[in-house]
């Protein structure tokens, strides 16, 4: 196993020891603190994902919606990005659904008068 000096006492230690056992100077550099990552639209620490997406969040911007999913549905937390699109698909089904709800009503009014 390879010696080296301590930098502080001189005593021989190992290269891999993690510090001297003499003086107790540390051998090796100090790990890096974890980085954390930051929100997809500030520099706030991301918290959370979107559900949609999975884009990195702070709870400031994601907002919740319901989403219809096979025989029920759910609440979810979604980006900004996300959120306008689930609402616009929304919007978009109750606007054609009223349209078939007229239809029908109109095929119905006339089915009377015959």
């Amino acid at each position: 196993m390879p010696l080296m000096d301590c930098p502080v006492c001189g005593r021989q230690i190992s290269t891999e020891a993690e510090s001297c056992p003499q003086c107790g100077h540390p051998n090796r550099a100090a790990a890096p603190a974890p980085t954390v990552p930051n929100c997809y639209a500030c520099a706030a620490p991301a918290t959370t994902r979107c559900q949609s997406c999975g884009a990195l969040s702070c709870a400031q911007h994601l907002q919740s919606i319901y989403v219809a999913h096979g025989h029920g549905g759910a609440y979810e937390l979604r980006c900004e990005s996300c959120y306008s699109s689930a609402m616009g698909w929304k919007v978009f089904g109750w606007i054609f659904g009223g349209i078939v709800l007229i239809v029908i009503l109109i095929m119905w009014s006339q089915m009377g008068r015959h």
